[in-house]
């Protein structure tokens, strides 16, 4: 029966190619990635979705049309088909021609005259073929015979099931960076009758004011604060003690494991109808203190295809997040400061609770780090975010509608707990928060495309919804809060580009307006207009591939708040710094109603200039103005929020890369550099709130200060004449002014970013380093250790004698007071460090912010693995290397309590993490 179909099928398909007088064919030489002639090389039509194989010189003919697009090279090399001829002419054209004698004979006239007949042609076959599918096919999937001489071919459509994925795992070593350096040798004590002595933790002693360790041993006698006993001066039989490592950080190690598979139903190579990805992901974070650690596993899914002439997309994510504990109370911040504080002679890690059942710390006035971080729960913080999309899509000819709809629904749960015997909280405390958002949006866009094309314009209409719910509530307090809100964007914009095929020139602009509506805001906004505009210059001065744009834009946009935002961190700003152990938030927004609309106008102007594909350089200057904005208030100890203020962010960026720079065969180079520098100055701030606290503690914080800089640091400092001059006080020490003023601006003068790569066949190198040049930031920590003595600065200069500072009295006559640092037969309170109090005087503490960071070197292998080419990729990574900071402590780059807008002030800020790894990941 297979013998009969074939002997069929012959003369059907000679019929078929000769029969084809229109249908043109490209012919030429196609090259492999080595630029070299190739047999069986596979040429794709991605138009009709034909192929070819080329022979052993490389050369192929395809059946095309006038701008079929031509793929080989697995789609890496293209080519757009014209000056296409008929079969006959490339196969004649491939044949030489030779000049030949007409033979002269009766035998060769007879032979030419003589009609020949091919009986197997299709023109003298007596069987027809019909089907629409008969003119483009490659393969048959089915025939029927209809009548005697009459078959039917139906194609054999190209469908099929792709599967495609990757697995990533990656492996951390992180340790901490830098860390303020402090002293090694004097003891928990302080001078008592001209002589400095020990005074153990009984004592309440706060003060590392006493003798050197050096000169003093362990009696090894029982003594519940300490294992090797109390310390006497060292004498015979008792050796000189050794002081304690008090350090909490630890090198730690974290994973992360991602799984993404992917599923798709295809109708040849450029038609997919279905697909289905779906991503499995799990991380292990762990802090650099001792057994804190968060969990993360998330599950995303999104399913796309075509229903119709509908492209609708579905998609469901799930993150699920735990961890020991959270920074919300700044926990870890007074962990930190603890094990810094602790003196030498004392160890934390020996244990943390005496026989009383009390915690076991160095003095009543403070806390063991291990004794705050001990928990009975193993999680004291999870989160769980579930979230549906739905996308619906329709493109006409000149007509595309677009709708977008999402819901997510998120759950938060903060365990605070304060044990008792905790410093500052006896009977102990305890607070659970939980939050509930649920959080709906909807978006409905629907654009009309018409004009030329080299005068094309786009008329557009947005509509978005947001509805927001979220409920707060706080068991100390028994408080429930409850926050809600529906708005509205209408957004309506036209949009014309132009391109001229006669000249180097081209150009468009976009204008429109917005409405803003919201049920919590006290007046919508029914006017926000946008416009932008380029100009773009091809070839200028005849300079092939050297292009120039000029663009311009302008927009206002109105907004609130967030409401899921917690701001009840601003309690900060009702505890002076030496009350910062009473942080305890419990407190949330009263109400997010009735506020007017924080309004931005913004103007922006740049230019882009590009030298082929090398070289280009974009520079844009802006220009925001933020009216009506937003900030928290205590107001009869309630957390209110309120419009207070306008103020002006404005600066420049530029962006110069010098990339696709090829060394030699294999290697190739590229270099990335942007530049940026801004300021936020306060333009004008509402009758009874300038020089309001934004960030920080009542004796030292950000300011909303009228004419400054937004977030401008406030603090003590030092009284001087009108000249300039520090005014000595009768003990021969600077005076400390009365009040406060501001006392440093956190905005540098300018960042500098770099980005280099290289690469070399597999592998290859990225190096991403930043340079931070001025800033400054208030360094509470120093401020804090010099007071207790436990800084290096203390220990190395509480010896020093006979000291004059520079400067003038009361009368104006220069000092010659000579001062002791620490003077034995003096009180601890009148020394070089504790006379001004806990915080000393502000100013003095004042430090540079610079900074050299290497944020990430990485080195990249991709190998090819079967057939799956670079299927194999490994990368060894090093992150966050700080090589060079100005100031005495912490990256600078920390924040406040962690808290967004905190920069400018460190108070035992966390240190950042120093992070070495590896990636593998196998691409299937």
């Amino acid at each position: 029966m297979m013998k009969k179909i074939y002997l069929v099928l012959l003369p059907l398909a000679a019929n078929f190619l000769f029969s084809q007088n229109s249908q043109l064919y490209y012919s030429g030489i196609f090259l492999n990635k080595k630029n070299k002639p190739q047999n069986f090389l596979k040429v794709y039509n991605k138009n009709t979705g034909i192929y070819e194989l080329t022979d052993e010189k490389g050369f192929a003919i395809i059946a095309a049309k006038e701008n079929d697009t031509l793929l080989w090279n697995d789609g890496k090399s293209t080519l757009v088909a014209y000056r296409l001829t008929e079969l006959k002419s490339i196969l004649e054209s491939r044949i030489e021609n030779k000049s030949v004698w007409t033979p002269r004979s009766g035998a060769y006239d007879s032979l030419v005259i003589k009609e020949l007949k091919d009986e197997f042609s299709l023109e003298n076959s007596k069987e027809y073929v019909i089907g629409n599918s008969i003119y483009n096919f490659s393969s048959v999937r089915k025939i029927k015979k209809i009548t005697e001489n009459t078959y039917y071919l139906r194609e054999q459509p190209d469908k099929f099931l792709d599967f495609s994925g990757s697995f990533t795992t990656s492996f951390d070593v992180k340790t901490r960076n830098s860390i303020p350096d402090t002293q090694n040798h004097y003891v928990q004590g302080r001078s008592q009758n001209g002589q400095l002595e020990w005074q153990g933790p009984e004592t309440g002693e706060m003060f590392s004011f006493g003798p050197d360790i050096s000169s003093l041993g362990f009696d090894h006698h029982p003594y519940e604060y300490d294992g090797n006993g109390r310390l006497i001066p060292v004498g015979s039989g008792i050796s000189p003690a050794k002081a304690y490592n008090n350090d909490i950080f630890k090198t730690v190690f974290s994973y992360n494991n991602q799984l993404r598979l992917n599923a798709s139903l295809n109708n040849g190579y450029y038609d997919e109808k279905f697909r289905l990805s779906v991503d499995l992901g799990q991380q292990k974070d762990q802090m650099y203190f001792a057994n804190q650690y968060n969990i993360s596993n998330t599950l995303k899914t999104k399913l796309s295809s075509k229903i119709l002439k509908f492209s609708v997309n579905l998609g469901l994510n799930y993150d699920e997040n735990k961890a020991v504990n959270s920074n919300r109370t700044g926990l870890f911040n007074r962990a930190y400061q603890n094990a810094l504080l602790t003196p030498i002679s004392f160890s934390n890690a020996q244990k943390i609770l005496l026989t009383d059942g009390l915690q076991r710390s160095y003095s009543k006035s403070a806390d063991n780090p291990y004794f705050l971080l001990d928990q009975e729960n193993k999680y004291n913080y999870r989160d769980r975010r579930r979230q549906f999309s739905f996308g619906l899509e329709r493109n006409w000819s000149d007509f595309k509608l677009m709708i977008n709809q999402s819901y997510e629904s998120d759950s938060f749960l903060n365990s605070d707990d304060r044990k008792p015997s905790a410093y500052g909280f006896t009977n102990g405390l305890y607070n659970e928060r939980s939050q509930e958002n649920k959080l709906y949006s909807s978006n409905v866009s629907g654009s009309y495309y018409f004009g030329e094309s080299k005068g094309r314009s786009t008329l557009s209409l947005n509509f978005i919804l947001n509805d927001r719910q979220s409920d707060v509530y706080n068991s100390l307090m028994k408080t429930a809060y409850s926050y809600q809100r529906t708005s509205q964007d209408y957004i309506l914009n036209y949009k014309y580009d132009y391109t001229s095929y006669y000249s180097d020139i081209s150009a468009g602009f976009n204008m429109g307006n917005a409405f803003y509506i919201s049920n919590t805001s006290a007046k919508n906004t029914y006017w926000l207009p946008k416009v932008s505009a380029y100009l773009i210059f091809q070839n200028i001065f005849d300079w092939n591939n050297i292009d120039f744009k000029i663009l311009g834009a302008y927009t206002e946009i109105s907004s609130e708040p967030e409401i899921t935002k917690s701001y009840s961190s601003y309690a900060t700003t009702l505890l002076n710094a030496q009350d910062a152990y009473q942080y305890f938030p419990v407190l949330e927004a009263q109400t997010f109603r009735n506020l007017s609309n924080i309004n931005n106008k913004e103007a922006k102007a740049g230019f882009r200039l590009k030298a082929g594909y090398k070289i280009s350089l974009e520079a844009e200057y802006f220009n925001r103005k933020v009216t009506d904005d937003i900030f928290p208030v205590f107001d009869n100890n309630r957390l209110q929020l309120k419009n207070m203020a306008d103020h002006t962010y404005s600066g420049y960026e530029a962006n110069f890369a010098y990339d696709n720079i090829y060394l030699g065969t294999d290697f190739k180079a590229g270099n990335k550099i942007s530049f940026f520098k801004y300021k936020d100055v306060v333009d004008r701030v509402n009758a009874g709130y300038n020089n309001l606290a934004v960030a920080g503690f009542s004796d030292v914080y950000k300011t909303l200060s009228e004419g400054q800089i937004l977030g401008a640091v406030v603090g003590s400092y030092f009284e001087r004449n009108a000249t300039g001059d520090l005014i000595i006080d009768e003990f021969g020490y600077p005076k400390k002014a009365d009040g406060l003023k501001i006392i440093a601006d956190p905005t540098p003068d300018f960042v500098v970013k770099f980005n280099h790569n290289i690469s070399y066949k597999m592998f290859s190198l990225d190096i991403n380093w930043e340079w931070k040049k001025g800033g400054q930031l208030w360094n509470g920590t120093k401020a804090v250790l010099d007071y207790y003595g436990r800084s290096q600065n203390s220990g190395d200069g509480r010896n020093i004698k006979n000291y004059v500072f520079q400067g003038v009295n009361s009368g104006g006559s220069p000092n010659q007071i000579p001062v002791d640092f620490y003077n034995p037969a003096q009180t601890v309170s009148e020394n070089r460090w504790t006379r001004y109090g806990y915080l000393g005087v502000a100013e003095d503490y004042v430090q540079k912010a610079d900074y050299v960071r290497i944020n990430t070197i990485s080195l990249t292998g991709k190998f090819d693995i079967g057939r799956f080419k670079r299927g194999l990729g490994i990368t060894f990574y090093i992150n966050n290397i700080l090589l060079w900071q100005a100031n005495q402590g912490a990256d600078p780059n920390q924040n406040f309590y962690d808290l967004d807008g905190g920069k400018g002030l460190d108070f035992f800020n966390l240190p950042s993490f120093r992070t070495f790894g590896c990636m593998v990941s196998f691409q299937f």
